[in-house]
């Protein structure tokens, strides 16, 4: 969640001295502490303290993300980041003139393996099992396959509502142009927000335009990243 350039004032006990202003931008390089018993803990499980809400950005364990520990309980995240990224760990690829799906082989990093599910391999798209707005972030890498003539390509993110058939995301096409073998490469690179409703699956797709030749994906060449803005 962006935080730069907003101040937050933390609020305590009313027999407590008044409570700072601590501008967020800031947060990295501070501790933050509200709690309802009196001394300062020394860390998000110190005995003899209920209702912390604790951030260290250093802390071992905990740095780097907003806790609260009702009653000694252990810490409990109430802010993390919810993201999934994937990326095609082969080539080979053939994209024609007919769409079809870009692969994608390995998942790099999935916060919330319940939200973010590949149905049934990555090939056939990420499943988003939980509503809200989204970031996605593709990056596409084809080769040309002909020796003689240049090839245009074009890649797109896919959306399919619960229950509906897929159709492209508008804005979201991306173009490449290809020429020879020897120096066929060319990347895409796309990003959109989207409103995202509970079962909405996505998947890539690439295709070369009219009759320009075949192109194949590159090897580690395609990734797809998805952030969950709120």
């Amino acid at each position: 969640m962006p935080l730069s350039g907003v101040e937050v004032a933390i609020g305590r006990n009313s027999f407590d001295p008044p409570a700072p202003v601590v501008p967020l931008y800031d947060i990295h390089n501070r501790t933050l502490v509200l709690h309802d018993s009196a001394g300062d803990p020394v860390g998000p499980i110190s005995p003899g303290f209920s209702g912390i809400l604790y951030y260290n950005s250093l802390d071992p364990e905990f740095g780097g993300r907003l806790e609260v520990i009702p009653s000694n309980s252990g810490a409990q995240p109430i802010v993390t980041a919810v993201y999934f990224d994937a990326y095609q760990n082969a080539g080979g690829k053939v994209v024609t003139s007919t769409a079809s799906t870009l692969l994608l082989s390995d998942v790099r990093a999935n916060s919330h393996p319940d939200i973010f599910v590949p149905l049934p391999t990555l090939a056939s798209g990420v499943q988003i099992n939980q509503s809200g707005v989204y970031s996605f972030e593709a990056r596409v890498s084809l080769d040309a396959t002909s020796a003689t003539v240049r090839s245009s390509s074009f890649c797109f993110l896919e959306k399919q509502p619960a229950g509906g058939a897929f159709a492209i995301v508008p804005g979201s096409r991306m173009w490449g142009y290809h020429r020879l073998t020897a120096n066929g490469e060319d990347t895409m690179n796309m990003k959109v927000i989207l409103d995202v409703n509970l079962g909405d699956t996505f998947r890539l797709r690439g295709q070369v335009l009219g009759t320009s030749p075949n192109v194949t994906q590159l090897l580690l060449g395609t990734s797809l990243t998805i952030r969950k803005l709120r």
